[in-house]
């Protein structure tokens, strides 16, 4: 079964309810421990709980401005990569260039995609845009000359863009030709995420210890979670990479209810903890939300979504 026929059979339990499955983590699994044994027809509870309304993010929006929105996005990625493989060499260890460089490739093989789609579309792609129209020093200003600095840029940048590439995905359901690429190139993102996580992770810098493969709730050095942190980066300045669109969604990192139900402990399985149940389930951000953080942190004047 291919991944279309996957989100086409999960629209038919409800067309809103399918996208918190994490394409990053079976939930599933995390929690039982079921493996491929897992079905939705095993569960010893409703599985449409699971999939419950998880947001009322109007599909107003055009197949062509989802997509422009992430090609935004990809621009950022790629202009940050571009610039310290190209403009600072010497601030990337040898060592991890090769990593680097397949993460460059791999963003500007989705702004190539993207365009291609927009096109496909009869729409006209954001033209491009240089390294000039962003603003990276939100974690520090020593972006361009500090290693650990860069790497934590990258963290949250690729931590934002999975954000936004899931809540794009719902305004794109109608648009099988384009779903299956966006799919993809979220999945590509995650593994950007991930990778960059285990590199901050291997720097053991101060207050990121114990950081996780995958936004989680916050952790100290000492090994004490806290259940209520939503912001792992430890960043303030982009906390609301990993925030909820407002308050009447609850859809920060550390969210532990999934349409009504009560994840921690479900079932009696005490392993799942407010981390364990954080962890299984990516969130996603709103357009109106996507376009206010990458006004305020990312966009300079003159770039800004209007």
């Amino acid at each position: 079964m291919n991944i279309l026929n996957i989100l086409s059979e999960l629209e038919k339990v409800d067309a809103e309810r399918y996208e918190h499955l994490s394409p990053r983590r079976s939930a599933m699994k995390d929690f039982f421990h079921w493996a491929k044994k897992v079905t939705l027809v095993s569960l010893p509870l409703n599985a449409g709980n699971l999939f419950g309304q998880a947001f009322g993010q109007s599909t107003s929006n055009s197949s062509v401005d989802a997509l422009n929105l992430l090609l935004t996005v990809e621009y950022l990625s790629f202009n940050f990569y571009q610039n310290a493989l190209v403009k600072t060499p010497a601030l990337i260890p040898d060592s991890a260039k090769p990593v680097f460089n397949i993460i460059q490739e791999q963003e500007q093989a989705h702004i190539n995609l993207l365009i291609k789609k927009i096109q496909s579309l009869g729409g006209t792609p954001r033209a491009a845009m240089p390294y000039e129209a962003f603003d990276y020093t939100k974690v520090n200003v020593n972006v361009n000359t500090n290693y650990a600095t860069f790497l934590r840029t990258a963290m949250t940048i690729e931590d934002f863009s999975v954000r936004v590439y899931k809540g794009q995905a719902i305004v794109l359901l109608a648009e099988k030709t384009v779903l299956q690429s966006v799919v993809q190139i979220h999945t590509i993102q995650a593994r950007h995420s991930a990778q960059l996580r285990k590199m901050v992770y291997d720097q053991q810098i101060a207050n990121l210890k114990n950081l996780r493969p995958w936004p989680s709730n916050r952790k100290t050095d000492a090994g004490v979670v806290d259940d209520t942190n939503y912001n792992d980066s430890t960043v303030g300045t982009v906390s609301a990479v990993y925030f909820r669109d407002d308050a009447t969604l609850a859809n920060a990192e550390n969210k532990i209810i999934q349409s009504g139900q009560q994840l921690t402990g479900l079932n009696g399985f005490k392993e799942i903890t407010p981390s364990a149940a954080a962890e299984s389930f990516d969130e996603y951000l709103q357009t109106a939300t996507v376009k206010t953080i990458a006004n305020t942190i990312y966009l300079k004047d003159g770039y800004k979504f209007g």
